[in-house]
């Protein structure tokens, strides 16, 4: 099971948990918020794993108790996870949440409700989940994990306990490979600056394209791009306007791939690309655009990022960045790409 004492980074997050534990001062409700693939998740994990341990040491779970090997198992009777159906956490999860709260533990000395996704409350679910953090039963511990605090309720807000949580080093995530996929040194801190911060990702990476597929299409889509027509473009943004937070990534990669084009323009260097896997399409891809329009590229690509995470409309901001890209063209060839089946 994961124990706050073997996740790596977020030191300092862990410290004040494990010591609200250790001196018997847990809050009633926690918000765990920062971009997707940072730790937000197994740190609640471990932390709700803490809470409901039978004997707990140094603010940490023991590991070896009935309850931890159930927390491991996923069937802790006291340990109960909310997430959204379909895109939303729905008022009727949440009232099913509070008649829950109502009962005694059923084994440990508290309940743990994990929130995951917690800006995904509508708006009914978040005014009737604020009820019961404004009316705390001394038994029950929240745990709200999200990427987008902002579209929280401030009242919400308020009434928790907040902990921002954010990307790993390369250097942390270089040794979470290490430890995690036995990489050697050399590869992990190659692969490092590819994951963003993000060690689920690098994992996915350390363990080849296939499991990590959205890399793979966004990498096709930053390259076949600039060469397709004005409609294709505006389809193609169409399609990828379904999930926020993954076209947020798709984004995130695209951003990384047009950074290393630009880097190798000006340095030649390919051992400072982030993209180490993929040099000659690089190389080859970077003598195709002057370095004042990769420029260009960069902070489009950034700035419809962050006007998508901030809630705008993700379709239009796509379909905008698209065409700005296209727009830019670079000397292709008119080769065909496998997009058209996107």
């Amino acid at each position: 099971m994961y124990k706050l004492n073997n996740i790596i980074g977020h030191q300092e997050v862990i410290r004040t948990l494990r010591n609200s534990l250790q001196r018997n001062r847990v809050a009633h409700a926690y918000l765990f918020m920062g971009p997707p693939g940072v730790g937000k998740q197994t740190v609640a994990q471990a932390y709700a794993g803490a809470l409901l341990c039978d004997q707990p040491s140094e603010g940490d779970a023991c590991g070896c108790c009935r309850s931890c090997r159930q927390i491991e198992g996923g069937n802790h009777p006291d340990l109960h996870r909310l997430e959204p159906t379909g895109t939303t956490i729905k008022i009727e999860q949440v009232r099913e949440m509070q008649s829950q709260v109502q009962y005694k533990p059923y084994q440990a000395g508290r309940q743990v409700f994990v929130v995951e996704r917690a800006e995904a409350m509508t708006q009914e679910a978040a005014n009737c989940f604020l009820k019961t953090l404004e009316e705390p039963a001394g038994q029950t511990v929240f745990i709200l994990l999200s990427d987008q605090p902002y579209a929280l309720l401030p009242t919400i807000l308020s009434r928790c306990q907040q902990f921002q949580f954010r990307p790993l080093s390369n250097r942390e995530v270089a040794a979470g490979l290490v430890s995690l996929c036995a990489m050697n040194k050399e590869d992990a801190t190659k692969l490092a600056p590819l994951a963003g911060g993000s060690l689920g990702r690098a994992v996915r990476l350390a363990k080849g394209d296939d499991q990590w597929p959205l890399r793979a299409k966004a990498l096709e889509l930053a390259q076949w791009l600039p060469q397709t027509n004005k409609i294709r473009a505006l389809e193609l943004a169409e399609q990828l306007s379904g999930d926020r937070n993954e076209a947020a990534e798709y984004l995130e990669i695209m951003l990384l791939w047009f950074r290393d084009l630009l880097v190798y323009q000006y340095t030649g260097k390919k051992e400072i690309l982030i993209n180490q896997d993929k040099p000659e399409k690089i190389v080859e891809q970077s003598n195709r655009y002057d370095p004042s329009v990769l420029t260009e590229i960069l902070e489009e690509i950034k700035l419809a990022r962050e006007r998508i995470l901030a809630n705008a409309n993700t379709r239009m901001t796509l379909e905008v960045l698209m065409l700005k890209i296209h727009s830019h063209g670079g000397n292709w060839n008119g080769s065909k790409s496998s997009w058209g089946s996107l």
